[in-house]
């Protein structure tokens, strides 16, 4: 059971001016937790220097291979995401909110829909939609496509969604554990910074996969061994935030869970999505499985990504069969080189970081692969594909978990 992500303030929310829950929210250091973790006080406080009709909308559609710990919060404590949506909206001078799910998520939404039916939420217009079930549609702008009526392409950027966001409105859009977290930040700003948890899905070769809370800063490989029962075999990889930045060595697991001490080790901690890969899986096929899932969800608009993306899963395969050219990882590098600086959002970006970060970690297995001597005694796991028995693993975990 986790512990209750909100809080009440007193005196009453409704009592502070906006500007004091802003600074409230600022002195807790609340990041948020959609992937980027962007200080989330800045987020508000732009959406209010732009005045005119301010909009929240609480983004609910979670799509990262591995992670649950969205649907899990949205089932387990809807009342503290509305409350810390009400408390947003207050903030930023809202009346109106929306709840954004994906087509899929029926449980979340009936969750969410009873618990706006337990309260009253003071003149704020709270309304529940829901969206198509691809990854793309998590991205703010993508999402506010899709609100609109249109096809979940991201925006060219700027503006931003601060300044111009749903139908032209200034708009803060803020993912749901974060906003669950906003009541107990603005409660006790300084006890929550001092004792600041996140929720991450542990799965893989782990013994007890499943979403656990976590305090920040925990040393990863303890994370790993207290919430998950440790690992099935040696470890080979670690990836702290799923498919969305290069993975973690086995030398590196003392690495506290933290998305500042993460980026300094050339990784991120995204969504936690932590993926504990062992030593007895080829570490090219999980990157191929990488490259797979990137090249598999590009929306189609950017032609960078879309061709840029299949031409990283090709080098990628060729390698790992023992079929690549001379020249590839040359191309893989220059492919990945120009991807960095293209695309609508970081879909692009994040392929081509996850492709050569993967290759330099990897640099004694690529070689032994370029040179057509693969090691085919080894699994060859694929775990970003859809339906693959790491996932639907981890699926029936967190359903045992939710009962």
């Amino acid at each position: 059971m986790l512990p209750a992500l909100g809080a009440t303030l007193q005196p009453s929310p409704l009592e502070a001016t906006p500007e004091t829950l802003i600074e409230r929210l600022a002195l807790s250091g609340l990041r948020g937790r959609g992937g980027g973790w962007f200080p989330a006080a800045r987020k508000w406080r732009a959406v209010r220097a732009e005045g005119g009709r301010p909009l929240v909308i609480a983004n609910g559609a979670e799509g990262e291979p591995g992670s649950h710990k969205d649907q899990f919060v949205m089932l387990r404590q809807p009342d503290a995401i509305l409350d810390g949506l009400r408390l947003a909206a207050r903030a930023v001078g809202a009346s109106e909110a929306i709840v954004f799910l994906k087509a899929s998520f029926d449980a979340p939404a009936r969750a969410l829909a009873a618990a706006l039916g337990r309260a009253a939420f003071d003149g704020l217009t709270i309304e529940i939609r829901r969206g198509d079930d691809g990854y793309i549609t998590g991205e703010e702008t993508a999402l506010l496509e899709s609100l609109e009526g249109r096809k979940p392409w991201p925006r060219p950027k700027p503006p931003l969604p601060f300044a111009v966001g749903y139908g032209g409105r200034p708009t803060l859009v803020q993912n749901v554990e974060t906003l669950a977290r906003v009541p107990s930040a603005l409660a006790d700003p300084e006890a929550f910074r001092a004792s600041e948890t996140t929720l991450v899905t542990l799965w893989g070769d782990v013994h007890t996969p499943g979403v656990c809370e976590v305090a920040l800063g925990t040393p990863l490989q303890a994370v790993i061994e207290r919430h998950a029962g440790g690992a099935t075999e040696e470890v080979g990889l670690v990836f702290p935030a799923g498919p969305a930045a290069p993975p973690l060595l086995p030398l590196d697991l003392d690495t506290p869970l933290d998305p500042d001490a993460l980026r300094a080790k050339g990784t991120a901690l995204g969504t936690g999505a932590v993926l504990v890969v062992g030593a007895n899986a080829c570490a090219l096929a999980v990157a191929v499985s990488v490259a797979a899932f990137y090249e598999r969800e590009s929306c189609g608009q950017c032609p960078p990504c879309t061709v840029g993306a299949a031409s990283l899963s090709r080098i990628l395969r060729g390698l790992e069969t023992g079929g690549a050219r001379t020249r590839d990882l040359r191309d893989l590098q220059e492919v990945a080189g120009f991807m960095s600086g293209h695309g609508y959002c970081a879909h692009c970006r994040s392929a081509a970081t996850l492709a050569t970060g993967m290759v330099e970690k990897l640099a004694k297995v690529v070689e032994a692969h370029a040179a057509g001597c693969p090691y085919p005694e080894r699994r060859h796991p694929d775990p970003f594909a859809p339906g693959s028995s790491e996932r639907t693993r981890l699926e029936r975990a967190v359903q045992e978990q939710l009962r």
